[in-house]
């Protein structure tokens, strides 16, 4: 499967009511007939149509290529995107091979854009507008249906594929772009167009985890865990004791918003890989030890993991006793939108 970069440029006002009736044009109407359509989009023999425009035309022109790769290049399931005005359409090209537009069973849009009848000439096959008498340079189509209609290039073509549609040529084989390509659709399917923040956040989230890893040990990922809810506006943020003789469960730091009459609890771990159901346990327990406190906070429990992520029995236990896991990816995330501005003051 190939992806192509097709232009319109050449009789819009009839090229693209053909469009819209499923058929991709270009032009060249001078071979248009079935000894050159045989020997190029059948046989893709390029020393025939290199021969035959130097006897049609009597020199031999650069804009062949785009007649070739549309006639003998491209193929069924290839996908086309056609740039617009602002916008872009992707189109999958559906036959075994191109058509000539003298073929009895393409079925023509009633008129073009300023509501002239398209008519087709019965002696040369080739298109014309009614009241006119010269016949439409368009010679070939391809039959193709719609991916993907009219999306924004501004809102999700990346740099890649925005470049590449700002050529001048008629068309051109954009494989290469094949990632842009297919971003741009699912994003389009989604209705999420790009968006530098979260870009920017997901291409950083692995640089900073690793660093982390790397970097950090369980001391310092408390620490850092603390400095968090402070940033977040916690009016309170600290790590209590360790190993208090009537200390039931566990919790590594605590964090109070005043305002909001909120406690948020939470057991943090540091390593990699997965995160167990020993963590839960921790907090769960500890959680259970508060049931009785009737002092008007509203208390949150909370499990903190620098692994990638948690057992399934972990989810489900969790779930059961409303305790929010947070992966180190996540927790990454959570940072990033903090900010890095005070990032030195985490061990203070």
């Amino acid at each position: 499967m190939n992806y192509w970069l097709h232009r319109i440029g050449h009789l819009q006002n009839v090229s693209y009511p053909l469009l819209e009736k499923g058929y991709l044009s270009i032009g060249f109407s001078d071979f248009c007939y079935e000894d050159f359509y045989t020997n190029v989009a059948e046989k893709q023999d390029w020393d025939y149509m290199e021969n035959d425009f130097n006897e049609v035309w009597g020199f031999i022109p650069r804009q062949r290529y785009n007649l070739w790769r549309f006639l003998a290049e491209m193929s069924k399931g290839d996908y086309v995107i056609v740039p617009s005005w602002g916008t872009f359409s992707v189109f999958e090209l559906c036959e075994n091979q191109p058509l000539m537009i003298s073929d009895k069973n393409i079925e023509l849009p009633n008129e073009d854009w300023n509501g002239k009848k398209i008519l087709k000439n019965e002696t040369t096959g080739l298109l014309k507008l009614e009241s006119e008498n010269e016949d439409l340079d368009l010679g070939f189509v391809w039959k193709v249906k719609v991916v993907c209609k009219d999306i924004s290039r501004s809102d999700y073509a990346d740099a890649a594929l925005t470049s590449r549609m700002k050529i001048r040529s008629t068309n051109a084989n954009i494989t290469d772009l094949e990632d842009s390509i297919t971003k741009a659709i699912i994003s389009f399917k989604n209705k999420k167009p790009i968006n530098l923040k979260a870009d920017l956040l997901d291409n950083s989230v692995n640089i900073w985890n690793n660093t982390i890893l790397t970097e950090l040990n369980p001391d310092k990922y408390e620490k850092l865990v603390r400095w968090y809810f402070k940033k977040i506006g916690a009016s309170e943020s600290y790590i209590p004791p360790k190993n208090s003789i009537d200390k039931v469960g566990d919790v590594d730091v605590i964090a109070t918003f005043e305002n909001l009459r909120t406690i948020i609890n939470v057991q943090v771990k540091f390593y990699q890989g997965e995160t167990s159901d020993w963590a839960i346990n921790q907090i769960n327990d500890f959680a259970k030890s508060k049931e009785t406190i009737s002092d008007g906070y509203h208390r949150q429990y909370w499990v903190i993991s620098s692994s990638d992520s948690f057992s399934e029995k972990s989810y489900n236990l969790a779930k059961e006793n409303n305790i929010l896991l947070i992966d180190g990816k996540q927790f990454v995330k959570m940072l990033l939108h903090v900010g890095l501005d005070s990032l030195e003051s985490f061990e203070e």
